[in-house]
């Protein structure tokens, strides 16, 4: 089962990271020229197929984040029964602990 969820959080990375990085660069478009528009390359229009590849990959990054929230182990909470009761504290200082000093609380009383 170890090796398993290894393999999903690897899985998922994957898909995250290429789906986020193919997103950017399907959304820049740095391979595409239109001078009669504009000068750069992002303000020329999307065709359909540029639109169906940029869903394809935002798809991928967010079915690769879900993967990732799915397999990531999580801890399990402590119930009441495994907790110590707020009683079974030790009442003195540690051994070896310095004392405090009744100095600090000489302003408070002052006022």
């Amino acid at each position: 089962m170890r090796v398993f969820r290894r393999f999903l959080i690897w899985l998922a990375a994957l898909l995250t990271l290429l789906g986020a990085a193919a997103s950017v660069i399907m959304f820049l478009q740095p391979w595409r020229s239109c001078p009669e528009i504009d000068d750069s390359s992002a303000g020329c229009p999307a065709t359909e197929s540029d639109l169906a590849l940029l869903g394809l990959a935002v798809a991928a990054m967010l079915i690769g984040l879900v993967l990732w929230i799915a397999a990531v182990p999580r801890h399990q909470r402590i119930t009441g029964e495994f907790a110590a009761p707020f009683g079974a504290l030790p009442a003195s200082p540690a051994p070896g602990a310095p004392p405090v000093s009744s100095k600090l609380h000489s302003a408070d009383e002052k006022q």
